[in-house]
């Protein structure tokens, strides 16, 4: 029949070997880098990041609001004073056209990851 042997794929395969192993911590770096992020560059004091992993996958995620979570301080006078009736105004209230994420957080995400990525994916 046919035979093949090659010889010497011992260095090969080692090269291969050092080359999965930073791709497989990426799945546990990338939430983590993620966290560093909120903390660092959005100064958030309790970062908020939901993670959830699939059958061959990892998704991190997180939530932005244009205003606190809090409601404000002038809340309670809101509501006070005579029912004043105004005609039904329709579609949705626009409030302002400009990113509830800053471009220049938008940027250092971006060099986050890729500084991540590309030091994961280097040729041994």
């Amino acid at each position: 029949m046919f035979s093949l042997e090659v010889e010497g794929t011992e260095v090969l395969s080692a090269k291969i070997a050092k080359m999965q192993a930073p791709l497989s911590e990426l799945p546990i770096t990338v939430p983590q880098e993620m966290e560093a992020w909120q903390r660092d560059d959005m100064h958030r004091k309790y970062p908020n990041t939901d993670t959830s992993t699939g059958s061959n996958e990892v998704t991190t995620s997180t939530s932005i609001w244009p205003r606190s979570r809090q409601p404000s301080k002038d809340q309670h006078h809101k509501h006070q004073g005579p029912k004043q009736y105004r005609p039904v105004k329709r579609g949705p209230v626009v409030r302002s056209n400009r990113p509830i994420l800053r471009s220049e957080l938008l940027t250092r995400l971006w060099e986050r990851m890729r500084a991540l990525a590309s030091e994961a994916m280097t040729w041994p």
